[in-house]
């Protein structure tokens, strides 16, 4: 019984070897494809309608990183953030308020070309990383407020 178990696997696997050797390109879609089908009944995270667990100047959000990037990756990463600041660049989906760059979400894009250098906005996001070399915040999944 043991063996006939072992040799079905091993047929298996010696089937599906020469199925990906034939079709590399068709395997690998598969591959993508199981995927996204695991991944795509899962819950996202919407932090736009979270309520935010810090309310802060982009000025006083970007010193706490500056003083002590350690800590602040610690209190921050992950989490859902309203940020107050001027408008220093827009580039693309990416409004920069100094040196937090505030990825837009794909839902609020339109809002985008209301967005003017100079002019006060709040933009809530998720707080993704800090680069060190850069001095740089990048928040993820932003809204403008």
């Amino acid at each position: 019984m043991k063996k006939k178990i072992i040799y079905t696997i091993l047929a298996i696997i010696v089937i599906v070897g020469i199925w990906v050797a034939l079709n590399p390109q068709r395997a690998l879609q598969s591959v993508v494809d199981l995927g996204m089908a695991l991944t795509s009944s899962m819950k996202h995270r919407d932090p736009s309608k979270e309520k935010a667990k810090f309310e802060l100047t982009a000025d006083a959000f970007a010193k706490e990183f500056k003083d002590n990037a350690t800590e602040a990756n610690k209190k921050y990463i992950n989490q859902a953030v309203l940020i107050e600041g001027d408008v220093t660049n827009v580039s693309g989906v990416t409004v920069s308020l100094g040196s937090i760059a505030c990825n837009i979400d794909s839902t609020e894009i339109a809002k985008i070309k209301d967005v003017k250098v100079g002019s006060k906005i709040k933009v809530q996001g998720l707080v993704v990383g800090y680069n060190d070399l850069m001095e740089e915040i990048s928040l993820a999944q932003s809204t403008i407020k």
